[in-house]
C-alpha cells in the first residue's frame, strides 16, 4: 500500500475491509481514502492496479479469512467484518486493531499541528527494509519511490501531485529524487540542434583587429 497506492502509513492502518473490498468480496482497483484517514483532512482517490500489489493483498486477505479474523459467518466481504481494519495485529488466534499515538509537528508556515502515528507498524516497516539490506528505508519511502519512478516515466507533475494528495506542487517536487543522467540527457537534447559560430574566423575577419588571413 505504501509503494503501490502511495499511502502514508497512518492511512494504511486506518483502512477498513469495506474500503478495499466490494460487498461481493471483489478487490477494488480504485478506492477513496476518506478525509478522516489523511494528514491533510482531504479525501483522495487511490489505486490498486499493479499485479504484484493485487496478488499480495489477495494473499493477505486469504490469510485473514483462514485465520477467522473479524469473522462474521456471512458471505459478504469474504466473511470479514467490513468495519474492521485490513491490517490488524495478531497474537496467537486473537486479532486486534493497532494502537495510535499522538505526535506534534510544524508545517512549512511554522504552525504546530498534530497527527496520529503507529510506532509498532513504523518499526516493523523499518525492520523489513533493514533485513532486506535497504538501510535508511522508512514508511515514507514508498511515496518517494513512486513519485520518482513516475517522474522518470515523464508522467506530468500534476498527475503525480494528485496521486500523492499534495495541494502544493512544490511539495511533490521535494519527493522526486534528482536523476543527473536524465538532466544531462535533457540538456544534450535541448542543445543538440544548436551550431555555435566559429569565433576564431570572426576574430580574423574583423578589420578593427588589424588581422587578416595572410
Amino acid at each position: 500500500m505504501l509503494f503501490g497506492s502511495a499511502m502514508r502509513i497512518g492511512e494504511v492502518i486506518k483502512l477498513k475491509i469495506s474500503d478495499l473490498l466490494y460487498s461481493n468480496g471483489e478487490l477494488k482497483s480504485t478506492f477513496t481514502i476518506p478525509a478522516s484517514y489523511t494528514k491533510t483532512d482531504k479525501a483522495r482517490l487511490a489505486f490498486i492496479l499493479v499485479k504484484t500489489h493485487r496478488k499480495a493483498l489477495e494473499a493477505w486477505l486469504e490469510e485473514m479469512a483462514d485465520g477467522r479474523a473479524w469473522s462474521t459467518g456471512k458471505e459478504e466481504y469474504r466473511g470479514l467484518n467490513k468495519d474492521k481494519p485490513v491490517f490488524p495485529t495478531r497474537r496467537g488466534k486473537v486479532w486486534k486493531s493497532l494502537n495510535f499515538q499522538t505526535k506534534k509537528y510544524k508545517n512549512k508556515y511554522g504552525e504546530e499541528l498534530t497527527t496520529e502515528v503507529c510506532s509498532s507498524m513504523q518499526n516493523l516497516i523499518s525492520g523489513i527494509f533493514k533485513d532486506s539490506g535497504l538501510h535508511g528505508g522508512s514508511t515514507h519511502s514508498g511515496r518517494r519511490f513512486l513519485a520518482t519512478m513516475l517522474d522518470s516515466l515523464d508522467v506530468d507533475l500534476e498527475i503525480i501531485q494528485g496521486i500523492l494528495g499534495h495541494s502544493d506542487p512544490e511539495m511533490t517536487l521535494s519527493y522526486i529524487d534528482v536523476n543527473f543522467d536524465r538532466i544531462k540527457t535533457a540538456f544534450d537534447k535541448s542543445f543538440s540542434g544548436i551550431v555555435l559560430p566559429d569565433f576564431g574566423e570572426q576574430l580574423i575577419n574583423n578589420p578593427r583587429n588589424g588581422l587578416n588571413k595572410e
